[in-house]
């Protein structure tokens, strides 16, 4: 009996060519968006420590202990302390003492820390939007047409599109 590919006459997808694909043109976002985000960290004068402790604050939106942040970062509490410290200090995030363990801090972020994540992800969206407009009509309605199946079908992919306010 002839597989309904062999009867239409279809073939399957290469999934490792499909990759290889995928590869390249990940690798090219990730150089051309990689300058406008190390500009971007250059010109907050922040730690990687502290710009991965915002974007875990940013993600889990919501308050977390210095301990537990040092843990999910995989640093020292000495160090996460010495971190958070900076950032209270230039008014990134609030720190309060836990209200079941004063030994504990709580910290979250304020307007002015979420705007950091937020930063580095519009120097990302802007590589992108460069990439778009050089894209001729055909390729971006192709685009647009993939792009728009996996969104549609793959929700946990689809829950990271920038709202449309986001400015590339």
């Amino acid at each position: 009996m002839q597989s309904i590919l062999a009867q239409t006459g279809a073939t399957s997808t290469d999934r490792a060519e499909l990759s290889r694909d995928m590869t390249a043109l990940a690798s090219y976002l990730m150089r051309t968006a990689n300058m406008g985000t190390f500009n971007t960290i250059a010109e907050l004068d922040l730690s990687f420590t502290q710009i991965k402790t915002l974007c875990v604050l940013e993600v889990d939106g919501e308050e977390r202990s210095v301990k537990a942040l040092a843990e999910s970062l995989g640093v020292s509490l000495a160090a996460m302390s010495r971190a958070v410290d900076g950032l209270f200090d230039r008014g990134l995030v609030g720190r309060e003492e836990d209200t079941v363990d004063r030994r504990m801090k709580r910290v979250r972020l304020t307007d002015a820390g979420r705007a950091v994540p937020q930063a580095l992800n519009e120097a990302r969206l802007s590589a992108l939007h460069e990439l778009m407009c050089s894209l001729g009509e055909e390729e971006a309605q192709a685009l647009e047409g993939a792009l728009a199946l996996i969104l549609e079908r793959r929700p946990e992919i689809a829950a990271y599109r920038p709202t449309k306010g986001a400015t590339p």
